[in-house]
């Protein structure tokens, strides 16, 4: 059944009442600060059924997900023991269950996939909150540390200030390296990695700088499929991610036709030659994802 237009008070009692219900199943403090021990988080699955009971008061008549000849092309890739990666554009902290509650109404040929997707996370999701965690625990996560999240070395830093700095950034490479270990284990398992080109949610052009780090994972996989992602349930803002509020909306997604990646990387690198662009290879070929997600976007919502 289709979910009614709801009141904004209404929105906000859903909200308080979903996250009671997710605090019943949830562990506080459970694997919130994130070490090289404990990079992969299995998903809550105990609290799945809130979670996709919320989403269906939010998600608005015509949410779907197209391109599913895509889809087909992956579970054949599956079956032949590939490599997957999904290229997915990033609206808000919501777009992970939207996808998922979206995925399971279609055919039950498309479930494996959500039995094997994982996220790849930055750790903000885990340490900003408690709150915060109980959303996205949900779902299995590999938790890494962006390079974007490490601060810039300040030109007059004291002794103490550049040994904290040199900390932080052992700490972070310590994390990395774990979870790129836990990745190619759980992909001879059968695993399929989501990751975010733009890392953080979109907030503005001034924020949306895409995260070169995508460019060394695509060299670790054998397909990758481009997903793109109209509307938005949870709109994001440069506060607190705790008090973003849900919204209705018609939300979309389009998978776009598989990227080899191995090709795709050689064709990036000539391009980048060509060029004679300043960017790094690095940056200039996660340009490109974006810039191949924006055309995906702008495709008409039909199937």
């Amino acid at each position: 059944m289709a979910p009614e237009r709801l009141p904004q008070e209404e929105l906000l009692r859903l909200l308080a009442e979903t996250t009671r219900a997710l605090a019943r199943n949830h562990t506080p403090g459970l694997d919130r600060h994130i070490t090289p021990d404990n990079v992969y988080q299995t998903g809550n699955r105990a609290n799945l059924p809130v979670i996709l009971d919320y989403l269906d008061r939010l998600l608005l008549p015509g949410s779907a997900v197209l391109g599913l000849e895509n889809l087909d092309h992956c579970l054949t890739q599956i079956d032949a023991g590939r490599n997957i990666l999904f290229l997915l554009e990033h609206a808000g902290n919501f777009d992970v269950p939207a996808f998922f509650a979206l995925l399971r109404r279609q055919a039950p040929r498309y479930h494996p996939i959500l039995d094997r997707l994982i996220y790849i996370a930055g750790r903000k999701l885990n340490e900003e909150s408690e709150v915060v965690k109980m959303y996205t625990e949900i779902f299995s996560r590999l938790v890494i540390v962006p390079r974007r999240e490490l601060p810039p070395v300040p030109l007059d830093e004291t002794a103490a200030e550049r040994a904290a700095h040199v900390a932080k950034e052992k700490e972070a490479a310590a994390i990395n390296r774990a979870a790129f270990r836990k990745m190619t284990l759980l992909k001879r398992e059968g695993h399929i990695f989501c990751l975010f080109p733009l890392g953080g949610r979109s907030k503005g052009r001034e924020y949306d700088v895409p995260v070169k780090e995508t460019t060394s994972y695509l060299k670790a996989f054998d397909f990758a499929y481009p997903i793109s992602m109209k509307g938005n349930t949870l709109p994001a803002t440069v506060g607190p991610m705790e008090q973003e509020v849900p919204v209705q909306d018609r939300v979309v997604f389009r998978v776009g036709a598989p990227l080899t990646c191995p090709d795709y990387l050689t064709a990036s690198r000539l391009l980048w030659e060509a060029s004679g662009s300043p960017l790094d290879f690095e940056q200039f070929t996660v340009n490109r994802v974006m810039d191949l997600l924006h055309e995906l976007h702008q495709q008409p919502d039909v199937g």
